[in-house]
């Protein structure tokens, strides 16, 4: 028999307001199997599929849910990934330029989601070039809705600063994986290498210096975790995007690194090169809020922002995941991370003086 996170009044409450029917009595609850996306980075959250049979005058049906319980870390001062999900489905989701799923019940302080499943009509996984790029333009759009809005956006307290904010504790958390890797001497891709050692260095050591070209750009809303995975594409053409956790304000630019990098991860025969997507952002955010970069400034804050989304993820994900998850990915991660940020960091970042 399953545990749920919610009692059956809760979930009943949910359920009455989401079909406008106060008569609605929940009969049964059973768990039922649930495709997650594959991720590597991010934030963890157990996630279940749940089928709900209610009655309603007289008459019986069922409706699939998703619940979801995250598990990312909490500090004091700092709402939790769970709150902060809850926040945008409740509070900016009628705001978004792109459809969410309905949030049905949750818990004050977020500790668990109960959402209407959204099944894609098309895997990620088979998605051709035309879908990426209709995902790059619903981003686009994303950040334009809320461009050089920051100050605007600092309403919702929940929302994720990275770079204000919540940037002590990312820098925290860099160095401490960092530490670890030396102490385990794994992975040794980065402990036996000294130009791996020397270029992360710098990215540690200068990292005011690497942010501050990240926080002079415009502001904007952060999906923050904008990833094919994260996204149901439906017959229609239309997206639905989920795993809002660490929504923030900041930067466009994090999340078009996000995306680009996460689709090479996620698909070795991507069917569009990053180059185009990345072009395919730039331009799109020129037409929509009049913003343009000469090539040397696009290429700049790029590189800054692969930088810091290093410092905020990888970082930890190789400190933590298993030598065989590892050597697993380890392919992936040099060509798609590392060696990218030992380059930017070698061409943006002062070389380190040994004396």
């Amino acid at each position: 028999m399953t545990t749920w996170p919610f009692t059956t009044a809760q979930l009943t409450a949910g359920l009455r307001r989401y079909f406008a029917d106060s008569s609605l009595q929940v009969v049964a609850l059973d768990k039922v199997p649930l495709a997650v996306p594959p991720t590597v980075s991010g934030i963890p959250s157990s996630i279940s599929g749940l089928r709900v049979e209610y009655e309603t005058r007289g008459q019986r049906s069922n409706v699939e849910c998703v619940v979801k319980e995250p598990r990312g870390p909490a500090r004091p001062g700092v709402a939790s990934v769970g709150l902060r999900e809850v926040g945008v489905y409740r509070s900016l989701a009628v705001q978004l330029p792109m459809q969410t799923p309905a949030i049905i019940a949750a818990d004050v302080t977020g500790e668990w989601l109960v959402l209407e499943a959204v099944t894609a009509d098309k895997p990620s996984q088979t998605w051709e070039a035309d879908d990426y790029r209709a995902a790059i333009k619903a981003l686009a759009s994303l950040h334009e809705r809320f461009w050089n809005l920051g100050e605007d956006l600092a309403v919702y307290p929940w929302l994720s600063r990275p770079l204000t904010h919540d940037f002590e504790f990312y820098v925290y958390a860099a160095v401490s994986a960092m530490e670890k890797m030396m102490v385990d001497d794994r992975p040794q891709a980065i402990t036996r290498s000294l130009h791996a050692l020397t270029g992360l260095g710098l990215v540690l050591t200068q990292v005011e210096q690497m942010v501050s070209v990240l926080r002079a750009a415009p502001s904007t809303l952060l999906h923050g975790d904008f990833r094919p995975g994260n996204v149901a594409l439906q017959e229609d053409g239309e997206m639905v995007v989920f795993d809002w956790q660490v929504a923030g304000i900041g930067p466009g630019v994090l999340d078009i690194v996000t995306f680009v990098n996460a689709c090479r991860w996620e698909r070795a025969d991507l069917p569009i090169s990053s180059a185009e997507l990345m072009e395919l952002y730039r331009r799109e955010i020129e037409t929509r809020v009049k913003a343009s970069w000469t090539d040397d400034e696009w290429q700049r804050l790029i590189d800054h922002a692969l930088m810091w989304r290093f410092t905020q993820e990888m970082f930890a994900w190789a400190a933590s995941a298993s030598t065989e998850t590892f050597a697993a990915y380890e392919q992936r991660f040099h060509d798609i991370w590392l060696q990218p940020v030992l380059e930017a960091a070698a061409q943006r970042l002062r070389p380190a003086l040994y004396l």
